[in-house]
């Protein structure tokens, strides 16, 4: 490890990755902004992950290995990678995702520019398991590049979106004292929603950023909210969950915490009241209740609401023109 902090530190979390890390990993060391360190944190795996680290660590020296000697649930990985970071700015990649050559160059000018600016990420390209192109997405964050906190706060939360910006680049400094990746489901969207009150979220055009869509992927391998706790944080396994009542609480309590002017606040707590009537919220939260006696009826809802209103953005691939 080099003594001067670099300006960017990327953290890879990662829990039996052999499939797709390599790339993700070679994605990051070939980027044309070469100031940065590449933290992989490895969660006990069981297949070739910790050979691949080593073998791209012995050949580049800005690579971290960091290795869990237990798997601890993907939130304290994720957190861990982050506690490790020395940069300005910091990202987290999925091990099974790609940013493009210019990815950091693009968004660490942004942010640069920007002081009050606390996130950047571009437009997303979504790839297949092969890597091939299936299409782009366009989050919207661009609606929270305001100058008003609250108004930042409501797009966040009241717009239905996908939370790809959680994986943007971050003023690390934004990041202390923050929720960083939450235990429970649903702490993307929320993580978002906090850097929204703290500053500007900025969005470039450029598709520089590839996520893989594959059936492999958390949301489609756990499905009931059981699963989805112990995948967020093994410590927590067993635990009765209401992820949508969670959320919300978290929403409280940052607009609670946060040093907003009065009137800020105040427009924040009617974003809150407006936020049970939109994107099915309150059917959400009784979903979240009825599913501690069947387990499964969070699978159902969900395929129900994919029915007969089609799927979630993030989740389908809307044409992008560039």
């Amino acid at each position: 490890m080099r003594e001067t902090p670099p300006r960017v530190s990327i953290g890879i979390p990662v829990y039996n990755g052999e499939n797709y890390l390599e790339e993700a990993m070679r994605s990051v060391l070939d980027q044309s902004f070469g100031d940065l360190e590449l933290i992989v944190s490895d969660n006990a795996s069981t297949d070739r992950t910790p050979e691949i680290i080593r073998d791209l660590a012995a050949g580049d020296r800005r690579v971290v290995h960091l290795h869990n000697p237990r798997n601890l649930g993907a939130a304290p990985n994720y957190n861990r990678a982050w506690a490790a970071a020395r940069g300005t700015y910091f990202k987290w990649l999925a091990h099974d995702d790609r940013i493009l050559p210019g990815y950091l160059e693009a968004t660490v000018r942004a942010l640069d520019r920007t002081p009050d600016a606390v996130l950047c990420n571009t437009i997303v390209e979504y790839i297949d398991g092969s890597g091939d192109r299936i299409g782009f997405y366009d989050s919207g964050l661009r609606a929270a590049d305001r100058d008003s906190p609250s108004e930042r706060f409501a797009a966040m939360i009241l717009r239905s979106h996908s939370c790809v910006d959680f994986f943007g680049l971050v003023r690390r400094s934004a990041m202390a004292n923050s929720l960083l990746h939450g235990p429970f489901h649903g702490a993307d969207r929320a993580f978002l929603a906090q850097m929204a009150l703290r500053g500007r979220l900025l969005q470039l055009d450029e598709p520089l950023v590839q996520m893989r869509e594959h059936e492999n992927r958390y949301t489609r391998r756990h499905a009931s909210l059981t699963e989805r706790m112990r995948w967020h944080d093994a410590s927590r396994a067993g635990r009765l969950v209401f992820p949508t009542w969670r959320l919300y609480a978290e929403y409280v309590g940052m607009v609670r915490r946060e040093p907003l002017p009065l009137g800020e606040r105040l427009r924040c707590w009617e974003v809150l009241g407006q936020w049970w009537f939109v994107n099915w919220n309150a059917i959400r939260a009784g979903v979240d209740i009825a599913a501690v006696l069947a387990p499964g009826v969070v699978g159902i809802a969900e395929r129900v609401k994919t029915r007969l209103f089609g799927p979630a953005p993030g989740h389908f691939h809307q044409p992008h023109s560039h």
